[in-house]
């Protein structure tokens, strides 16, 4: 049973010398959670945003301004219309309906 171990052992510390990880070219990215939130929308098919801006919600129209080349948004007149509008878009569209309200 040792020298199993041993033989196991050893092939598990020739297999983790033979991982390479790629050289990291440049620093990582600090990004705020509105930042954070704008790229996951995006990584997620995310086209349209229908909202209603105010109060708590507004760091996140402040990072929604440097994504407009990627992500449109319609505003709306209610909370109410901002998720009736983005069910309608994801059910016509088959893209994800994305609502941001206070």
């Amino acid at each position: 049973m040792g020298n199993y171990m041993t033989m196991v052992a050893a092939q598990d510390a020739a297999a983790l010398e033979e991982v390479q990880t790629p050289a990291q070219t440049e620093a990582p990215r600090i990004l705020s959670g509105a930042q954070a939130l704008m790229e996951s929308l995006i990584a997620e098919g995310t086209e349209v945003i229908f909202g209603y801006p105010g109060g708590a919600i507004m760091p996140t129209y402040d990072a929604l301004f440097d994504y407009t080349d990627r992500l449109d948004h319609i505003l709306v007149r209610h909370e109410q219309g901002a998720g009736h509008a983005a069910q309608g878009y994801a059910r016509t569209s088959g893209k994800p309906g994305v609502c941001l309200v206070t």
